[in-house]
């Protein structure tokens, strides 16, 4: 490529006709500068330019040479020499095919453009565990508890809504599969058989035993009063107790019990106790 050019468009275009020149050993000298010309136009110029036009012969050549470009253009010869922007064009198709070769050999319809970002590669959604519906099991604080999943959330989070109503965010750890044999309420689970023989009533230490009652046989002593809040009804019990002893059942059935209160109770349904032993005893003469 000739670079003959005297003036060029950009400055990177000169500094490249410059080091080209270099290259191919036809530059006047190795050390070269740009200057920017009036009309914005950026020139080569030679570090040794300026002392070879001052000695005679360099002027000698130049008149000669002015001379012999003169007498071509009177002559009608073309002027061979590429113009400055043939020059420039030639080093921009220099560099792109360089630029060209230097890339990978990727066909042009794959290569991203230039300054577009690769596109990211769409990551797959991790698979749902729990789909909606879902009867689970879920862990609150220390129990575990029925639901059903509601929706998820996001991949490691799930709501769950509870059968009573209500509804709470769970972490995967937090959930398991819902089990009937292991899961179900205790009432739905089969319990043991209930007994249906009628219990006993629980007898009281003050009332007599219902058998003595029926076989009309009167204990051997009053009932003793153990409450230390209560000692006083001691003597209640140990009245009825002297006067069913004696015979005197009048005297029974007409003793006279005050207050509300338990051991006043107590002490009624022990006269009623040995009125009913007494009838007892009367039938079965």
């Amino acid at each position: 490529m000739d670079t003959t050019a005297t003036s060029f468009s950009t400055r990177s275009n000169a500094k490249r006709a410059a080091e080209q020149m270099i290259a191919k050993g036809v530059a006047p000298a190795v050390d070269y500068g740009i200057e920017r010309r009036d009309n914005g136009r950026f020139e080569i110029v030679w570090k040794t330019a300026l002392a070879f036009a001052e000695t005679p012969g360099a002027q000698a050549n130049q008149t000669c040479g002015d001379h012999m470009l003169g007498k071509a253009e009177g002559e009608g010869r073309p002027n061979t020499h590429p113009s400055t922007d043939e020059v420039e064009a030639e080093i921009v198709t220099a560099g792109a095919a360089a630029n060209e070769a230097a890339a990978p050999s990727q066909p042009r319809s794959l290569a991203p453009a230039l300054g577009e970002p690769a596109p990211i590669a769409a990551q797959p959604e991790p698979e749902n565990k729990w789909p909606d519906a879902t009867r689970v099991m879920v862990r609150t604080r220390k129990s575990w508890r029925e639901a059903a999943i509601v929706s998820r959330l996001d991949p490691g989070y799930w709501r769950a809504e509870y059968p009573s109503g209500g509804s709470g965010m769970f972490k995967e750890a937090d959930i398991r599969a819902y089990d009937a044999e292991r899961d179900a309420k205790p009432a739905m689970q089969p319990g043991r058989a209930k007994a249906t023989e009628p219990k006993a009533p629980s007898l009281s230490r003050y009332a007599i035993d219902p058998e003595a009652i029926a076989a009309g046989n009167l204990p051997k002593k009053a009932p003793v009063v153990t409450s230390a809040a209560n000692p006083h009804y001691q003597k209640h019990f140990d009245r009825l107790f002297s006067l069913a002893e004696a015979g005197d059942w009048d005297a029974v059935r007409d003793y006279e019990v005050t207050g509300s209160n338990s051991y006043s109770k107590m002490v009624a349904r022990y006269r009623e106790d040995l009125l009913a032993l007494h009838a007892a005893s009367e039938t079965a003469q």
